[in-house]
C-alpha cells in the first residue's frame, strides 16, 4: 500500500509540476495585463513541436533543443503581444478573450499544415529506463520535471522579490497608473510578462512531450488543467498557481488510481466547483492591501 501510494504521488507531482508551469504562464498575463489568454494551449503545443523539429529533425542535443525552444517561444510571445494584445489594449474583456480563442484556432490549423496531422514523439533526456527504490519505480524524466520546476519557481520568486526589474513588474501589475507616474514603462513590463509566459509554455510543452505524443490538440488539455490550477490556487497569485497545479495533479492522480481513470478529468474540474463554492477567491489568493 505504501509503495502504491508513493508511486501515485510521484505521478501526480510530475503532472502537477507541468500544470504549475502552465498556470504560472496564465497568471503572469493575468497579473500584468488583466488578460486571460486562451491561445496559451497553442503556445504549449508549439513548444512541443519546436522541440521535435530541433531534436528529431535537425538532430540537435536535447539540452540545446530545450534552450532554443524556450527562446523561440519567448520570441513567439513577443510577436503575439505586438499582433494581438497591443491593438486590443483597453478593449472590452470579452473582445480580448474572443480574439485569443480565434488566434488559438488559427494556430492549431497552422500547426497541422506545418507538421501534419500525425502524432510525433520526442525522446527523454535519460532514455526510457527507470530506477526502482523500495519497490517504487522512479523515472528520471519525471524527477527532472519536478527538480526543474522547483528550481525555476525558486528563481522566479527570487527575481520578482529581490531584483529591480521584478519589483517593477509587480508594481506594473498591481497598479499600472501609479507605476506609470513613477516612471515605470508599463508597455515594456507587459511585453516582458508575455515573453516569460510564452517561454514557460514552451518549457512545459517540451518537458511533457516525452511523456505523451505530440499532436495539434495536446496543449488544450494542459491549458484546461492549468486554468483549473489558476482558479483553485487563486486568481493572479503566483504562489497559488504553483500550489494549485500540484493540488490538481495530485487529486487527479489519486482519483484515477483509487476511483476510476475514466473520471480523472471530471474529478479535477469538480475540484474547481467545490473551491468556487467554498472559497471563491481560491485557496491561496494574492493579498492586496490599500492605504487611505
Amino acid at each position: 500500500m505504501l509503495q502504491t501510494l508513493l508511486q501515485v504521488a510521484l505521478t501526480g507531482a510530475t503532472m502537477g509540476c507541468i500544470y504549475a508551469l502552465v498556470a504560472l504562464g496564465f497568471t503572469l498575463t493575468i497579473a500584468a495585463a488583466g488578460v486571460v489568454n486562451f491561445a496559451y494551449s497553442e503556445w504549449v503545443t508549439y513548444g512541443a513541436y519546436i522541440g521535435v523539429t530541433l531534436v528529431a529533425v535537425l538532430g540537435l542535443p536535447l539540452w540545446l533543443g530545450l534552450l532554443l525552444t524556450v527562446m523561440l517561444c519567448a520570441v513567439l510571445g513577443y510577436g503575439f503581444q505586438l499582433v494581438v494584445f497591443a491593438p486590443l489594449e483597453g478593449k472590452h474583456f470579452l473582445t480580448t478573450v474572443s480574439a485569443t480563442i480565434g488566434v488559438a484556432l488559427a494556430m492549431q490549423a497552422a500547426a497541422t499544415l506545418i507538421w501534419g496531422p500525425y502524432a510525433l514523439t520526442l525522446p527523454t533526456f535519460f532514455g526510457s529506463g527507470s530506477l526502482t527504490i523500495g519497490g517504487v519505480a522512479l523515472f528520471p524524466h519525471s524527477l527532472l520535471i519536478v527538480g526543474m520546476t522547483v528550481v525555476l519557481i525558486a528563481a522566479m520568486q527570487l527575481a520578482l522579490t529581490r531584483t529591480d526589474i521584478g519589483l517593477r513588474l509587480q508594481a506594473a501589475a498591481q497598479d499600472p497608473v501609479a507605476a506609470r507616474l513613477m516612471g515605470i514603462p508599463i508597455r515594456r513590463m507587459r511585453t516582458l510578462a508575455y515573453c516569460l509566459s510564452a517561454a514557460l509554455a514552451g518549457l512545459a510543452g517540451f518537458m511533457v512531450a516525452p511523456l505523451f505524443v505530440v499532436t495539434t490538440t495536446m496543449g488544450f488539455g494542459l491549458m484546461l488543467k492549468g486554468f483549473a490550477a489558476t482558479i483553485v490556487g487563486g486568481w493572479g497569485s503566483l504562489k497559488g498557481a504553483v500550489l494549485g497545479g500540484l493540488a490538481v495533479g495530485l487529486i487527479e492522480a489519486f482519483g484515477a488510481a483509487y476511483l476510476s481513470s475514466e473520471y480523472k478529468d471530471s474529478i479535477a474540474f469538480a475540484m474547481i466547483v467545490v473551491v468556487l463554492l467554498l472559497r471563491p477567491s481560491g485557496l491561496f489568493p494574492e493579498r492586496i492591501a490599500e492605504k487611505f
